[in-house]
């Protein structure tokens, strides 16, 4: 089977061990009007909702909101309109009207129904290949509200967090919380579904914001052993090799998937140590992006980086050096919105891969850091 086959492959085998999960999701989404699910990142929130909204997209219509493409308000006025669109006219009549083309009467009368609903201008934005920048998210949202009046419909708004990782971004996720709750309140036939980093909980469910006390919220983490063992079985892995990796990687999805693939069609390697070395050694430009990132977010970026790569105490004195604890603090709580790093019983490297390169070694020696810690 080609590489290219077997990723989606592998993904499947993974999605099936997660139906427990998924399952719980679509429970609360059946019970609840607002449903909210938080974790850290590359936990896998977006690919478990997808298999649980997508499953039957004929039952209910879901509209998707992904916020970490959003350049603006109206950005996300513009894909509003199309996704409603999408919902009204399906993929492939949404095509047809969008290439100006000779339409069969079918899609006429579609086109005729859709104007109605998001006015001519709303048409216009929901045909467009680009944003106008001239259709705000507020109006769309009133459409939005017209569709919930016909049909049910849940509105999923995707990736919380992307907006406050660049400074001074226009889209104001507070704000655009307190108006889709706004409509909720109004429209019983709209549902909401919220999903995010860990790092986004305060804005959203803080004493202040949009949803405090208000609807259902969960939260997911990497896949516990048992679903890699299930996966594992799928894909013909050893189970004592898979377990073994899930303890060194901590069940990170995605280097899980590949170490599995790896295993697979990679006869001469025998251990999870083997097999991780082999996947870090393959990519050398991993760890040199995740830095200058870091970099980007805060000074001291790197620098807390590397410390925790090694396994050492960023609010160690010695670690931090003239820098307050406060300071680092900062850091952390940067990097962490941004997937490089999460929180436990010591801080660590989202992604095992980039923590093998930086330290250099699969196995961390360092003793752990207590997140608490303020000397």
């Amino acid at each position: 089977m080609e590489l290219i086959e077997a990723i989606p492959w592998a993904r499947n085998a993974l999605a099936l061990a997660r139906r427990p999960e998924a399952e719980r999701i679509a429970a609360a989404v059946d019970a609840h009007r607002v449903v909210g699910l938080l974790g850290e990142a590359d936990v896998g929130k977006t690919e478990t909702i997808r298999q649980v909204l997508l499953s039957d997209p004929d039952r209910i219509a879901t509209i998707h909101l992904d916020l970490d493409g959003a350049a603006s308000d109206e950005h996300l006025g513009f894909q509003l309109a199309k996704e409603i669109a999408r919902v009204e006219l399906g993929v492939t009549d949404l095509s047809l009207l969008s290439g100006r083309a000779l339409l069969p009467t079918r899609v006429e009368r579609a086109r005729i129904e859709l104007a109605e609903l998001l006015g001519v201008e709303g048409l216009d934005e929901a045909l467009r290949r680009w944003p106008s920048g001239h259709f705000p998210f507020l109006r769309g949202l009133r459409c939005l509200e017209a569709l919930a009046r016909r049909r049910p419909t849940i509105l999923w708004l995707d990736h919380l967090e992307s907006p406050a990782l660049t400074p001074r971004h226009p889209v104001r996720v507070d704000q655009l919380l307190w108006g889709i709750r706004e409509i909720v309140q109004r429209e019983p036939n709209l549902r909401v579904l919220l999903s995010g980093r860990e790092g986004m909980r305060r804005q959203v469910l803080g004493p202040k914001a949009a949803f405090h006390q208000q609807g259902m919220w969960l939260s997911i983490d990497n896949p516990p052993a048992g679903a890699w063992r299930e996966t594992a079985e799928q894909m013909a892995v050893s189970a004592a090799v898979t377990e073994h990796l899930a303890e060194m990687t901590g069940g990170h999805p995605v280097t899980m998937l590949l170490a599995l693939l790896q295993l697979r069609y990679e006869p001469t390697l025998r251990t999870a140590y083997d097999t991780l070395r082999d996947l870090a050694a393959r990519d050398d430009g991993l760890a040199g992006r995740a830095i200058q990132h870091a970099r980007s977010l805060h000074r001291l970026g790197g620098q807390v980086m590397n410390q925790i790569a090694v396994g050492e105490r960023p609010y160690a004195a010695s670690q931090r050096g003239r820098s307050s604890t406060q300071e680092i603090r900062k850091v952390l709580e940067r990097l962490r919105l941004a997937g490089l790093l999460r929180p436990g019983e010591r801080w660590e490297i989202v992604n095992p891969l980039v923590a093998i390169r930086l330290r250099g070694s699969v196995h961390l020696m360092a003793e752990p850091d207590l997140p608490d810690e303020s000397a």
